[in-house]
């Protein structure tokens, strides 16, 4: 009679190698993601706000978009890099820099 143990770890091999290649597979789903492009409406959801305060934003070029014709586009990573260049410090964050400047 064979081992129960080797029919097991067998099994358990092919599993991890199935979870391995389903692991990859979301991760270039998800790279692939942040490069597609938005329309406006799948824009102003992404970022919370209303259709019309997009556009104002896109009027002002205070966003990063990209225009063919009359319709406006936007990527998901570009978007994500413009709301966390508007990253506000926290008062002991500002306070550490404050105490390093005055120590050197």
């Amino acid at each position: 009679m064979d081992n129960p143990f080797q029919e097991l770890y067998e099994r358990l091999d092919r599993i991890e190698g199935l979870l391995v290649i389903v692991k990859d597979n979301k991760a270039s789903e998800s790279e692939d993601e942040e490069e597609r492009l938005l329309n406006v409406r799948e824009a102003a959801r992404y970022l919370g706000d209303a259709v019309a305060t997009l556009y104002g934003r896109t009027s002002k070029n205070e966003i990063p978009f990209y225009k063919r014709g009359k319709k406006v586009y936007f990527k998901k990573s570009e978007l994500l890099a413009w709301i966390e260049e508007g990253r506000v410090k926290s008062q002991s964050q500002i306070m550490d820099e404050t105490a390093l400047r005055t120590n050197k």
